[in-house]
């Protein structure tokens, strides 16, 4: 069982549903209706004439200035009406207003005041009693724009000074705009149970000093002190850019003593288009990706970027329902495709992210699910006849390497076969861009699935060199979360209460989170051409020690509750996954975290004969005659004994 603080339901509320939350409260606010803020304005103008005459003739009118006095007020009166209503000052809600709604509300004031210097000199001509003292028009201006302003910003000021009395205390760490907008949406809803208490930041220049109404009460090393001091039941991280390192001492901190520790999402959970100021600061619980990924990098593409180049197109992914699969179609669907088509053999996936998808704005009429096996072959040419697809993304391929040590036949089958028939297809049907999911265990293998993953990248280079379709192959390590990943396999552990197995303390692997690493994907997938292989910058390899431990803390357990155990590799596996080659030359592109690997030079011929060794040896499932196939591929695949598990 977790020893974590859990808290009330509200701070659930405020993780995941504020959009809606914001929708459903301005609904039901009552506020002032339209007409009723025109006529607030209409007596705050009158009363701003007068009083602008008042303090000109310092109380005592002369008879000689009631008739101009009758007729300026009204004038002013029914233009600032008009000029608020022409520039959108009825429309604005007050309660999140900014600095470009007000500048808007400046222009208003500013227009009707430029009406009356100019009618001052227009009608004074015409009429003496149009001659209205400068200093009236001056006077008049300044005071309906402060009596406007106040009635509309004080009514806000008081309510985000007026800090919540009840809900758990909370220190928000990062005095920054993602802090302060943390605040201001639990000072505007107290329902949701938080009471901000101060800041942390990691700047000691700010110690001391205000944000908003909350003082900055120390940096990140003195979070012990500071919980201890102020009795905070919360933390709440509100900078991605925050290192890992920081992250996991806060925690290490926050879980001893019960503290719940929470952290705004990062911009690749970000991916529809809005600012996260745009939805409210959304925050969700610290994950193992945020203890093990990398400083964050903006993507070099945009969501529109990425839209001009995939929108209106017939896209086609194989394996929709996996891990990486379904990650891209969730980004695709944001992209305006003329036709998502989503390839799957697991019914029951298929299901799942058609149904997901059918939910995305404007998306759901562009999805189209596709039951279909890349290892029928009937099946998939019917589809590609039937669909016409103009981009493909290949992502459906046996990833196990255990399981593939013991079927090699059908690594065979699924992983070079299927991709051999997929691109030759994609050339004949005429497809613009065809990009294949790699693997880093395609480098140097010691597994069947690395050394087919490997054959299958270079089937797709031999067919590049006789198409006119843009070929390429995308190769990376190990994604965060996938389905069967170690991650997943550590919580089950954890959860049955341990022990968590390793294979070796020494052992490492690359690890990038599931929508970071179908983005880049994408991305690459815009200049890939003539058999690309382009590998993804994977950061610093990570100890699957380290993994381990950080997830049993992450759990709210020590090793002592849970224990780790080294059980020994299993066949196939390495001690450290490579992501290049000795002899490829990497370079870099143009587009950040992608590098582009110059590949080795294959021979088409060779290719084909041991492609027509391995049909007949796949049909008589002879698993030594496939590795040996594999061997000599030259590749750098060495047989390794099997091991029946």
């Amino acid at each position: 069982m977790s020893r974590r603080h859990d808290g009330t339901g509200g701070f659930a509320r405020f993780t995941s549903g504020l959009p809606a939350m914001s929708g459903s409260l301005a609904a039901v606010s009552r506020r002032p209706s339209q007409a009723g803020i025109m006529m607030l304005d209409f007596v705050i103008v009158i009363a701003a004439g007068m009083a602008a005459y008042i303090a000109r003739f310092e109380g005592a009118i002369p008879p000689s200035y009631f008739r101009q006095l009758e007729i300026f007020i009204p004038v002013v009166a029914l233009l600032r009406l008009v000029a608020n209503h022409l520039f959108g000052v009825y429309r604005m809600v007050w309660r999140y207003v900014g600095l470009g709604e007000a500048v808007r509300f400046v222009q208003a004031c500013a227009t009707v005041s430029l009406l009356l210097l100019i009618g001052r000199f227009v009608l004074g001509e015409v009429d003496p009693h149009f001659i209205f003292p400068y200093s009236i028009i001056v006077m008049e201006g300044a005071l309906t724009f402060l009596f406007m302003a106040g009635a509309r910003f004080v009514p806000r000021i008081r309510a985000e000074r007026t800090r919540p009395d009840a809900g758990a205390p909370t220190l928000v760490i990062g005095a920054g705009q993602g802090g302060l907008a943390v605040v201001k949406e639990a000072m505007r809803h107290p329902e949701l149970g938080i009471r901000p208490i101060g800041f942390i930041d990691d700047d000691p220049g700010k110690a001391g000093m205000e944000v908003g109404t909350l003082r900055v009460l120390g940096t990140v090393r003195d979070v012990d002190k500071l919980v201890r001091h102020t009795g905070a039941e919360r933390v709440i991280i509100a900078s991605a850019a925050i290192p890992p390192k920081t992250i996991a001492q806060v925690m290490d901190v926050c879980n001893p003593l019960g503290v719940d520790v929470r952290i705004v999402k990062g911009m690749y959970e970000h991916l529809d288009g809005a600012s996260p100021n745009d939805r409210g600061p959304l925050v969700r619980e610290i994950r193992i990706e945020d203890l093990l990924s990398r400083d964050p990098v903006p993507p070099s593409l945009s969501l529109d970027d990425l839209r001009g180049h995939y929108g209106g197109k017939r896209v086609l992914v194989t394996g929709a329902g996996g891990s990486i699969g379904s990650e891209l179609c969730r980004q695709l669907a944001l992209m305006n495709p003329g036709k998502l088509y989503l390839a799957e053999r697991d019914e029951t996936n298929l299901f799942e992210i058609e149904r997901e998808l059918a939910g995305v704005k404007n998306a759901g009429s562009l999805i189209t699910p596709v039951l279909l096996d890349v290892m029928d072959g009937k099946q998939v040419e019917r589809a590609f006849r039937d669909l016409q697809p103009q981009i493909v993304f290949h992502a459906a391929a046996y990833k196990h390497v255990p399981m593939m040590e013991r079927f090699p036949w059908e690594a065979i089958r699924n992983n070079v076969f299927a991709t051999k028939q997929l691109a030759e297809l994609a050339d004949e049907h005429g497809v613009e861009s065809f990009v294949m999911i790699s693997t880093d265990k395609a480098i140097n293998p010691t597994s069947v699935m690395g050394a087919t993953k490997r054959f299958a990248e270079q089937m797709v280079q031999e067919i590049a060199l006789r198409s006119k379709t843009r070929f390429s192959c995308v190769r990376f390590g190990n994604v965060l979360g996938s389905r069967g990943s170690v991650v997943g396999i550590f919580r089950d552990q954890i959860a049955k209460g341990g022990p968590v197995t390793v294979t070796h303390p020494d052992a490492t692997r690359y690890f990038m989170t599931i929508p970071e690493a179908s983005n880049l994907v994408l991305q690459a997938g815009t200049i890939g051409a003539n058999g690309d292989v382009f590998l993804l910058d994977m950061g610093e390899p990570v100890k699957i020690m380290d993994l381990a431990r950080q997830l049993i803390r992450l759990s709210g357990f020590t090793e002592v509750e849970i224990p780790i155990k080294v059980v020994g590799t299993r066949p196939g596996e390495k001690l450290f996954e490579e992501l290049s080659a000795t002899a490829e030359h990497l370079s870099s592109t143009e587009l950040r975290k992608i590098l582009r690997c110059k590949p080795i030079a294959i021979d088409p011929g060779r290719l084909t004969q041991l492609a027509e060794r391995l049909t007949f040896l796949v049909k008589a499932r002879d698993s030594d005659g496939v590795r040996q196939v594999l061997r000599d591929l030259e590749i750098g695949y060495e047989i390794t004994p099997a091991r029946q598990a």
